[in-house]
């Protein structure tokens, strides 16, 4: 079993360095990234972790991402290669420049949130008290637009991602904000716990918790599980958190039911599970947990409807 503290200074190490010592490649740097005079479809941000390899297709975060998706090697062979090179950490050379913080642009937010309720409550059928809470803390609001905000925050409580969403029937408008930090992603998380869920987006983590309501009877029982959205299938966020959470023992994958969903729940367990943590995958009936959630209310709703029906 490879310990995480190894895992932790292998995630850390100068891929930027590691490259020049394994492959003897040959690095220079121009504008924002590090290219490969060797490979020069290859380049490394300035942050000397983020990769790309435009005539592979592929791209990734840290020198483990890089062996595992370009060497093929499994992560633990990948840690093992690292290892005797996790002594370059992130910054390593004085002229490496320091990595720029990103500055959030959030939109302005509109006086009342009315599309923001007939979204979420409504269309979406999350549990209201859900909603009032989120838009209490900050991490809901609607904006001039019409759009639902979704905010995550750092560990100083401070906004730096937000994702917005479109209201209007039809309107399949999503993207992230300006400036947004993938690291610092939405989330439901109340309380110290060894477990956390992982879902795709926002709405879902919204929607599971409203199906956790209703099979509890309790309009709190949303806020007894750890919730965190990956804002996709990528894994940033979820290992930023694991670094800012060491308490964190367990990981529930409950990404889409569908092939794309699948396959990366699948590749996120192998991952979590060979990093020694305790990992399941927990997939909603439908394609994903909103359209559980919307199935649920249907049911409800057609059941009031054959009582009333019966009493007259």
């Amino acid at each position: 079993m490879i310990d995480r503290y190894t895992v932790d200074q292998a995630r850390n190490t100068d891929l930027v360095a590691f490259l020049e010592r394994r492959s003897g490649f040959t690095f220079t740097h121009r504008g924002d990234a590090f290219r490969c005079l060797e490979h020069p479809s290859f380049a490394v941000k300035a942050d000397r972790s983020s990769w790309y390899w435009h005539s592979q297709g592929l791209g990734g975060f840290g020198v483990l991402d890089y062996l595992t998706k370009i060497e093929r090697l499994s992560f633990r062979e990948a840690v093992e290669a690292v290892a005797p090179h996790s002594g370059e950490a992130i910054p390593r050379f004085a002229n490496n420049p320091p990595e720029q913080k990103k500055t959030l642009v959030l939109p302005e937010r509109a006086g009342t949130p009315l599309k923001l309720y007939d979204y979420l409550c409504l269309k979406r059928g999350i549990d209201r008290q859900i909603v009032d809470a989120l838009l209490q803390e900050g991490k809901l609001y609607q904006d001039r637009r019409g759009n639902v905000v979704f905010v995550g925050f750092d560990e100083h409580d401070q906004p730096r991602y937000a994702s917005l969403r479109g209201t209007y029937a039809g309107n399949g408008f999503r993207m992230e904000c300006a400036g947004s930090d993938k690291r610092y992603s939405f989330s439901m998380a109340y309380r110290p716990s060894g477990l956390l869920y992982l879902y795709e987006s926002p709405i879902d983590a919204m929607s599971h918790s409203s199906l956790e309501n209703a099979a509890s009877g309790d309009s709190e029982a949303w806020r007894l599980q750890n919730r965190l959205s990956l804002g996709g299938t990528s894994d940033k966020a979820l290992q930023h958190y694991l670094q800012m959470q060491p308490g964190v023992s367990g990981l529930v994958f409950c990404l889409d039911n569908d092939a794309a969903g699948r396959e990366a729940a699948t590749a996120l367990l192998t991952r979590y599970t060979e990093q020694g943590y305790q990992t399941s995958i927990l997939l909603p009936s439908g394609k994903d947990y909103n359209e559980d959630l919307l199935q649920l209310r249907r049911e409800v709703t057609s059941k009031q409807k054959s009582g009333r029906e019966i009493s007259l």
